[in-house]
């Protein structure tokens, strides 16, 4: 099967985590990974993607406060990650206010963290949403984003 972990995320975010469920719960944390065995991911890159979801859960995370109206400089290698339509989206994301400074960077940490060599607009709007999942007071924000995927755009006539 041809995967990459963002594939593991997807199918674990639509298939289990859209539930509540606790990854630290050992006997949940075995069912999904059976049942991520059973859908035909390899062993490595569930455990990749287990410990990503972790990791972004995780509150020991020191991101600097940012200003709401202060500018992000990417590096040559986030823009070579992203791609201009990747940071072109970021920065919509943030002007529609679905994402905040610190949500931002937790998604930019995260994507460094799948060690992939691309990232396209499709994979950055479901890691969005799943990062907006994964913290809390974003419900808004995140039903925003999900609204943005899965709503089909209203076609207004003059």
């Amino acid at each position: 099967m041809n995967e990459n972990i963002i594939d593991v995320l997807v199918y674990l975010f639509e298939n289990y985590l859209s539930e509540q469920t606790n990854l630290k719960e050992q006997y949940t944390k075995n069912n999904i990974y059976n049942g991520l065995e059973q859908a035909g991911f390899e062993k490595s890159t569930i455990d990749h993607a287990i410990d990503w979801l972790l990791n972004i859960n995780d509150k020991e995370h020191h991101l600097v406060n940012q200003s709401v109206d202060g500018i992000r400089c990417y590096t040559s290698f986030e823009i070579e990650l992203l791609g201009q339509d990747g940071v072109d989206f970021i920065c919509y994301l943030e002007s529609t206010q679905i994402l905040t400074p610190t949500t931002r960077e937790l998604l930019l940490n995260g994507l460094l963290n799948l060690n992939t060599d691309n990232i396209d607009v499709d994979d950055l709007q479901w890691l969005a949403l799943i990062i907006l999942f994964s913290q809390p007071d974003q419900e808004q924000a995140f039903a925003s984003m999900e609204s943005l995927m899965f709503d089909p755009p209203v076609d207004h006539e003059h």
